[in-house]
């Protein structure tokens, strides 16, 4: 008998939360997500869509946050549909979910200094899908570059409940 994983990836369906690529892929040797002791951890997703990253390049002091919306919220529907896929892939009914913690990397210039608010984007994501379950810790860091000159790079852990 198949286990029927699928809550997770009802509730984003519900929630509006697309899905930019069929499956997340990986661009070297290691694995999208790992399910170890009830915790699942996503490797670091990009603004990937299937036409590539979307709005490359440094973020630069003085940006309109609102124009880097979209960028943060492709990369955290592909953070959440890692997660969906995990779960799916159980051998296990899972019946719960809870952010722990995400990391928000930053491809920008030293001058720019409004990382937390755009990690706000991704929280605010997170906590809509998943209510009191999305709180989570967190960390924002800039960096000099990113893979493919990603403008960000978002990780997370999430813990589980089985029935």
């Amino acid at each position: 008998m198949k286990l029927m994983n699928d809550f997770f990836e009802n509730k984003l369906n519900k929630c509006n939360i697309k899905r930019y690529l069929a499956k997340n892929s990986v661009l070297a040797n290691y694995l999208p997500f790992i399910l170890s002791n009830n915790f699942i951890f996503i490797s670091g997703q990009l603004p990937m869509t299937k036409m590539g990253i979307e709005f490359p390049g440094k973020i630069k002091k003085g940006i309109i946050l609102d124009e880097y919306k979209n960028v943060m919220e492709i990369t955290t529907s592909n953070l959440l549909w890692n997660v969906s896929d995990c779960i799916k892939s159980s051998k296990e009914k899972i019946t719960n979910v809870q952010c722990c913690s995400i990391k928000g990397y930053f491809n920008c210039d030293q001058e720019f200094e409004d990382h937390s608010s755009l990690l706000n984007f991704s929280s605010d994501c997170i906590v809509k899908v998943l209510g009191t379950n999305g709180k989570h810790s967190r960390v924002a860091i800039g960096v000099s570059s990113l893979p493919k000159n990603s403008p960000v790079e978002i990780e997370g852990i999430f813990s589980i409940s089985y029935v």
